[in-house]
């Protein structure tokens, strides 16, 4: 299986503070600029951070992954009446559909559910609980980026509403953000060699939050090209750097590329790994342009940049 060697350098840790969810009181400015100056330092150097005391609700996270166990282990025809389209980004992705690396020749294996919309195609008689603990997580999920938002805007010296005035129809319209529930089998004894979890690549739009389980197996590659473990730290979520946001800060926040390996380690071969994913895109007829005004990047819309990756990313031969 496809192992690196590691650097030994670590992911910044992001305490929220103040900002997390469920604070009674309205955080000080001066916990504002905290947050942000520690969130520019993350992402200006590795463009990957744990979040600490986000205040996303551990019960609201335990039940969707209950439910999202639930709905892998359905049969696979079963699943594959709510597959993806082509032009759809909403429903099921079998294995191999997807392959994050197109440059690689090897097996991805992987499955997962996207949600564009709370109202869009669900297995309710199946998993009849899943589409209420979405919705309830997405709320969630929508307030603390609403918050990383500001805070990105107050990084770089914008107006605070600068990137939530340019992201309103998060999973309601015209935007491509989505929630993905990701499914990684246990790995079968005659797999061949050439498998990987997750092809390295990097992530389409402004940022995006991973809540992971606690097996492992998500790499992060450093500017010197040496891979990064991300260890899973209890009750945090990883929040990275996508394209969009490279775009816009004209290289100085990086989309890093991360990958997800499959482990050496017996027992864990054996075991299903599961993660949520929110991927935060800008509405689609947003142009994104180089913030300094330069010519690092040519102008192109949120919607154009996500489906050109689409196209690359995916196999309906």
């Amino acid at each position: 299986m496809l192992q690196s060697p590691l650097s030994g350098r670590k992911i910044p840790v992001v305490d929220m503070g103040q900002l997390g969810l469920g604070r009674e009181t309205e955080p000080s400015q001066e916990e504002w600029q905290r947050v942000a100056q520690e969130l520019h330092q993350a992402f200006a150097d590795i463009g990957f951070a744990y979040l600490i005391n986000h205040g996303v609700p551990d019960d609201q996270l335990n039940r969707v992954f209950e439910l999202s166990a639930e709905l892998f282990s359905l049969e696979q025809e079963t699943k594959n009446r709510f597959s993806r389209g082509a032009e759809d980004d909403h429903g099921y992705v079998a294995v191999d559909r997807e392959k994050l690396d197109p440059e690689l020749r090897y097996h991805e294996l992987r499955e997962a559910y996207n949600v564009k919309n709370v109202d869009g195609r669900f297995p309710d008689e199946e998993v009849p609980c899943l589409r209420p603990a979405v919705a309830s997580l997405i709320d969630s999920c929508m307030v603390l980026t609403n918050r990383l938002l500001t805070v990105l805007a107050l990084s770089l010296g914008l107006a605070r509403d600068f990137f939530t005035s340019t992201h309103r129809m998060i999973c309601t319209g015209d935007n491509m953000s989505i929630l993905r529930l990701l499914h990684y089998p246990p790995v079968p004894g005659d797999t061949p060699e050439n498998t990987i979890r997750c092809g390295a690549h990097t992530d389409y739009g402004t940022f995006t939050l991973l809540f992971q389980d606690l097996l492992g197996g998500l790499q992060v590659r450093e500017r010197g090209e040496a891979w990064i473990d991300a260890t899973p730290i209890p009750g945090a979520v990883v929040v990275n750097v996508g394209d969009l946001l490279q775009f816009w800060t004209a290289d100085q926040y990086l989309a890093t590329e991360h990958r997800v390996v499959v482990p050496r380690d017996e027992v864990l071969l054996r075991s299903p790994r599961r993660s949520v994913v929110f991927f935060v895109h800008p509405d689609d007829q947003v142009s994104i342009r180089p913030l300094n005004g330069s010519s690092t990047y040519a102008p192109i819309t949120a919607a154009a940049h996500t489906i050109q990756r689409f196209k690359a990313t995916y196999n309906y031969q």
